[in-house]
């Protein structure tokens, strides 16, 4: 970019100059135009419109809102999806058969009663011997099967028992006897028959007995069933969550089965009865729909009030029976039909995209919206469509004209008052790229502004321009920059108080930024413009809209004002090194002592970096004291003996304690040496990138002036007719510039002044004296006279120098038993 930059130098100025201002107004058009004029903003909804609109065409807008009641009024209808779960109501009997079994074995538990000793007999009983065997299950599994002892003596029980507690194999007969007597039967067992066991383990069969009446024994033992008392503690250990009423009821049931094999009935106990009418109601209930989860309150309350229809039997209490069989389903009844979400979900979501969206058509010449009327949503989206397909050419063109009218009149300002910008085609197209960056700048706020939020466009960064117009080119030509940045604001957002804000803003740091000299004065610089800018748009605010906005207006505003801060300096030295400018930043950068430069100076000619620090030093105190660049003054001075670095052993300041080469060289060659001091010095600056506004101070601190010493020396040796004063006068170039003139002023005096003290101890009078001299040859021999330094520049220039070297040849004790001193006792001051 540098290069491109440099190369402009080289065609021809009025071409480059056209070109800069064609190339400024298309990209400034082009920012500002494209998609932000392409179609014209619509009134938002809820707004009044500030026209009538009339379709040209027919215009069909999707109705959002009438579209999605269509389709939750189809997704209304949509029923819920059941899934029916078989295992339910087999769980249900399998709890309600468990209950069943709990009320026969707690009858009939060892625990309750244990096995009596076998009565002795006094009779013979007929006893029918059979034998069976423990089968293994059908999977051909290593488990045995227990035999079925119900209704066997209690002495076969007997000998059944002990035959399975001897750990029977699979496959050994088991001797078993069947038939009656005497003896108490077998009614119940734990575990029941039929289930598997592991072979080889000791299987312990809990029985319960009932007597049976003599027939042929002479003498029978009756064993004393357990209580009902008992009954209902071993049963509610258990199943302690049913009413007690229940479990009681059940029992009684129980105990009259009992009584009936007692006494040889044959009918089926009244317990399985009941099961069997338990497991009917309950085929019932679970039967066709089956029972869903909003149905089971229901279900649950027409079982208790309806009671369970029971079989025709003689019940004990057959209305108690009936309630105990209904307490028993409600409690283990359960919901075996449940809603699938899944299912549901994906019928609701087919239900709603089955619905077409509905649409709302305004035919050509139909009103969409009148003016002053408010608009709706759909109306506001009909008129979007409308302005989106009309031509905006006409507003377009009117954009690119009033781009092309304020880039004229900041042409015609440059062109009449500032030549110097003008004549210049590198500056010249810096500036229009600045302008440029302005429109873009506006037209991103622009875009981001919502509606009904006018504070938001005080966020507005046009403080960046103020910077980078004060920083770049001068005061005058950041002023001017205030006007596009302002007429580009209005076109983006339409707001007059963002426009008068705009121009404020790039007027606010230029107080802050023309006299910068550090990086602290940059970074108060942004904190002071903020400061400005936030009040200043709270007021702009208040006076052209609502003064409901004015505390967002200066939070954007304070916002806007950081932003263009750091904005602007944060861009600057990506410009400044592209367009090969020296600006603040630039300066303070070379003027750092790590700079490369400054290190080889120091490494390699220590006296002449120390020299070019006191010249630095008095240069800028000059150039404060008549308003001038003091930064570029410091900054030409700190490398303007860069070429002695060559040969720093030629130089004086650079022979502590050696011997001149000088002496034994020519007074020509002598000069011939000097002279290129300034030759390499041009060669080292391009080698380590100095900027040309400042590497000048090499060509120009000695500009034409004659080495006096050497051709004053060449005198002493030959004719005056035999020397000629071109062979000691240096080849660079007069002052251009009020601070190189001052780096001129400088050098000399700073080296006239350094050997007034190398020789004699210094005083005011004599250092006014140096100043004058100095001041009075330059000016005698013609050096200042390309310069621009007036007499009262002069003037207040010497004055500060006078003032400068006085502060650094200051006085100081003469301290005892230094080298040098006079006396011992001595202390007198001294300069």
């Amino acid at each position: 970019m540098r290069k491109l930059a440099d190369r402009l130098e080289t065609v021809r100025p009025g071409l480059l100059r056209s070109l800069a201002v064609i190339v400024t107004v298309i990209g400034a058009s082009i920012a500002l135009i494209a998609g932000q004029l392409g179609s014209v903003d619509p009134p938002a909804a809820g707004n009044p419109a500030p026209e009538t609109y009339t379709a040209d065409r027919v215009i069909t807008v999707p109705d959002e809102a009438a579209t999605e009641a269509a389709r939750d009024a189809a997704e209304a209808t949509v029923q819920t999806r059941y899934t029916i779960d078989t295992e339910v109501p087999v769980q249900v009997q399998q709890n309600v058969e468990a209950f069943f079994n709990a009320v026969t074995l707690e009858l009939y538990n060892d625990s309750v009663r244990p096995i009596p000793e076998p009565p002795e007999e006094t009779t013979t009983t007929t006893t029918t011997p059979t034998s069976t065997t423990l089968f293994p299950d059908e999977g051909g599994e290593a488990t045995v099967i227990v035999p079925d002892l119900l209704r066997l003596s209690e002495a076969a029980a007997r000998t059944e028992l002990a035959v399975l507690q001897l750990n029977a194999a699979v496959g050994d007969p088991v001797e078993v006897t069947s038939g009656s007597g005497n003896e108490n039967l077998v009614v119940a067992q734990d575990p029941p028959a039929e289930s598997l066991v592991t072979p080889g383990s000791t299987v312990t069969l809990q029985l319960g007995f009932v007597p049976v009446p003599p027939t042929t024994t002479t003498t029978t033992t009756t064993l004393v069933p357990p209580t009902l008392e008992e009954q209902e503690l071993a049963l509610a250990e258990a199943y302690g969550f049913l009413p007690e009423q229940t479990r009681s009821t059940f029992i009684e049931i129980a105990q009259a089965d009992l009584d009936s094999v007692a006494a040889g009935s044959t009918e089926q106990p009244l317990l399985d009865v009941l099961l069997a009418d338990i497991n009917t109601r309950l085929t019932i209930e679970y039967a066709g729909d089956g029972i869903r989860t909003e149905e089971l309150t229901d279900v649950l309350t027409a079982i208790r009030n309806g009671s369970v229809t029971l079989s025709p039997r003689d019940w004990p209490n057959r209305d108690a029976a009936a309630d105990a069989a209904a307490e028993l389903m409600i409690f283990y009844l359960e919901v075996n039909v449940k809603a699938d979400a899944e299912l549901t979900e994906a019928d609701r979501r087919e239900a709603r995209a089955s619905v077409e969206p509905v649409t709302i058509e305004f035919v050509e010449g139909q009103d969409i919206a009148k003016q002053g009327d408010i608009v709706s949503d759909i109306e506001a989206e009909a008129i979007a469509q409308l302005l989106a397909a009309a031509p905006q050419t006409p507003k377009r063109l009117a954009a690119g004209l009033v781009v092309a009218a304020v880039t004229g009149l900041l042409v015609l300002f440059l062109r009449r008052n500032r030549p110097k910008l003008w004549l210049q085609p590198k500056l010249l197209f810096l500036f229009g790229l600045v302008i440029v960056l302005a429109a873009v700048s506006a037209r991103l706020v622009g875009s981001l502004i919502p509606e009904g939020n006018p504070a938001l466009g005080y966020i507005m960064p046009a403080a960046a321009f103020g910077y980078l117009g004060g920083i770049l080119f001068d005061t005058r030509a950041a002023v001017l920059m205030s006007i596009p940045v302002a007429v580009f604001a209005g076109i983006t957002t339409g707001d007059i108080g963002v426009v008068v804000f705009s121009a404020a803003s790039v007027l606010a740091p230029l107080p802050f930024v023309s006299k910068a000299a550090s990086m602290r004065d940059l970074r108060v610089a942004i904190l002071y413009t903020a400061l400005i800018t936030g009040p200043f748009a709270a007021s702009v605010a208040w006076f052209f809209t609502d003064n409901n906005i004015t505390g967002e207006a200066a939070l954007f505003g304070f916002g806007g004002g950081l932003l263009g801060g750091l904005i602007g300096l944060g861009i600057l030295p990506y410009v400044d090194t592209a367009f090969g400018l020296t600006t603040t930043l630039t300066l303070l950068d070379l003027t750092d002592r790590n700079h490369p430069a400054l290190r080889l100076l120091e490494e390699r000619a220590p006296g002449t970096f120390n020299h070019s620090m006191l010249v630095g030093t008095l240069a800028g105190r000059a150039a404060r004291a008549i308003d001038a660049n003091p930064l570029l003054a410091e900054a030409a001075a700190y490398y303007h003996d860069l070429g002695k670095t060559e040969n720093p052993h030629l130089f004086i300041e650079n022979q502590f304690g050696a011997a001149n080469p000088h002496n034994w060289m020519e007074p020509e060659e002598s000069a011939a040496v000097i002279r290129n001091h300034v030759v390499d010095g041009i060669r080292l600056a391009r080698e380590y990138r100095i900027p040309p506004d400042v590497a000048i101070g090499i060509r120009q601190h000695h500009g034409t002036s004659l080495m006096r010493f050497f051709y004053h020396k060449a005198l002493e040796d030959r004719p005056s007719d035999d020397v000629k004063t071109e062979d000691f006068r240096h080849v660079g170039q007069k002052p251009q510039s009020r601070e190189m003139a001052i780096v001129m002023l400088c050098d000399a005096i700073e080296a006239a002044a350094r050997s007034l003290a190398y020789l004699d101890n210094p005083t005011a009078d004599g250092l006014s004296k140096i100043v004058e001299q100095v001041v009075s040859e330059k000016l005698e021999d013609g050096q200042l006279d390309e310069s621009a330094l007036t007499f009262s520049d002069l003037t207040r220039v010497k004055q500060a120098l006078v003032d400068a070297l006085i502060s650094h040849y200051h006085h100081r004790i003469v301290y005892p038993n230094f080298p040098g001193n006079a006396t011992e006792e001595s202390a007198e001051p001294v300069l």
